[in-house]
């Protein structure tokens, strides 16, 4: 028996379907009337279809929509419907601070030197002890800086020595010595440095002066520890855009791996998201065979460990207090991730909710990141004006409508 998927979406225009799986961003293209007749079999035959040689074509072209449709797991078996809601956490972040060396102009937590630490090592313990009852794929520690921490090692081997699947580290760079660096390699996995540049000028407009080629020795030290998996990212601003090749060389020359980050408006990034967005003109290199519709999974994918013990579903979200999930030093993480209150206030920001965009038809393709649409809506001027690039230009490729005409 099939059923459909609770991934499963469907967008209309006249007499066209675009069907979509929003977890793994696959679509299906079709007549409306086909999917109805589709429809119909299926529920009169209580979630089953077969078909034979004598069936008419229309019933035979209708089963290949329907092996279709199954591939991208739009319909499913009854059965896998409890496994396909399950939490599978792919990664859990620890944000271990507020504090932070720079006063980077986009970052989400608003980080500061003036911060103030409120939970101490042995709480921090205490949150890795429940957090890795979960089994995540992946704990990364974050911040603001980590590494400003001054017991930030002590956290670290106290998270290797409980935790054996894969730790990552975010981190500007600027403070690692070399001892720092070879405690590193012993107990880290993966570190990604933010550098948010390609050179010394893009990076200053976001990070500060002087801060590029600090970062850069700071990944020459990873490097010479014999730190192997080092990535670098890059922000996509107005200052870096169209300059992807640039930050590609310099990731080769530094031998790490090049991960360029697309701008999130939270924090200091909603404050200076006129600024930083990269031109509107961005859009209009998407292309048909890269289209996706895959929306995030905040609480499910992924969760994140505020400075606090606060969790939300994930980091730049931790700014809206309705999808605070409990605080890990007042309620076990057991019980806290089986309410679902956050989860009815975060379906409010979903494509086909959220006000104005709830009845676009193609909103499903442009809305993967519930923060970045939400962010952006803080500035009526600047959205307005990238929902009517973006939605002119998804038109002409999703529904075929041409505007030069």
């Amino acid at each position: 028996m099939y059923v459909k998927s609770l991934n499963a979406k469907v967008l209309v225009r006249e007499e066209s379907v675009v069907l979509c799986n929003i977890k793994n961003g696959s679509f299906v293209k079709t007549s409306r009337s086909y999917f109805e007749y589709l429809e119909k079999l299926l529920e009169d035959s209580n979630g089953k279809f077969i078909v034979n040689k004598k069936d008419s074509i229309v019933k035979r072209n209708a089963y290949r929509l329907f092996q279709e449709l199954c591939r991208i797991c739009f319909y499913i078996p009854k059965e896998q419907l409890k496994q396909n809601n399950e939490f599978l956490y792919q990664i859990v972040y620890l944000s271990l601070t507020e504090r932070c060396n720079l006063r980077c102009k986009h970052c989400v937590a608003s980080a500061c030197i003036d911060k103030t630490d409120h939970m101490g090592t042995e709480d921090w313990k205490k949150v890795i002890t429940q957090v890795v009852t979960l089994n995540p794929e992946q704990i990364n520690l974050t911040g603001g800086e980590p590494l400003i921490r001054s017991d930030f090692c002590e956290i670290l081997k106290y998270l290797r020595i409980n935790y054996k699947g894969t730790i990552t580290l975010s981190t500007n760079a600027l403070l690692l010595d070399d001892k720092l660096a070879e405690m590193i390699k012993k107990n880290v996995d993966g570190v990604s440095v933010s550098l948010d540049g390609f050179d010394d000028y893009s990076c200053a407009k976001v990070r500060g002066d002087g801060v590029y080629d600090r970062v850069i020795n700071g990944v020459r030290k990873l490097k010479k520890a014999g730190v192997e998996n080092v990535s670098v990212s890059m922000l996509r601003t107005k200052y870096t855009y169209g300059h992807d090749d640039e930050f590609y060389k310099l990731c080769e020359e530094l031998g790490a791996k090049p991960l360029i980050r697309r701008f999130a408006p939270s924090g200091r990034g909603e404050e200076n998201q006129e600024e930083l967005l990269p031109p509107m003109e961005y859009i209009n290199k998407l292309e048909k065979q890269h289209l996706r519709c895959a929306l995030c999974q905040p609480g499910k994918k992924e969760l994140n460990i505020s400075e606090n013990g606060d969790v939300y579903p994930c980091s730049p979200l931790s700014s809206m207090k309705t999808l605070l999930m409990g605080n890990l030093l007042e309620v076990p993480i057991a019980e806290l991730i089986e309410e679902l209150g956050w989860e009815q206030e975060l379906e409010k920001l979903r494509p086909w909710k959220m006000e104005p965009c709830k009845d676009c038809d193609v909103n499903l393709f442009c809305h993967s990141c519930i923060n970045f649409i939400h962010g952006i809506q803080s500035d009526r001027k600047v959205f307005k004006r990238y929902c009517e690039q973006q939605k002119k230009h998804l038109e002409k490729i999703l529904w075929g409508v041409d505007y030069e005409k």
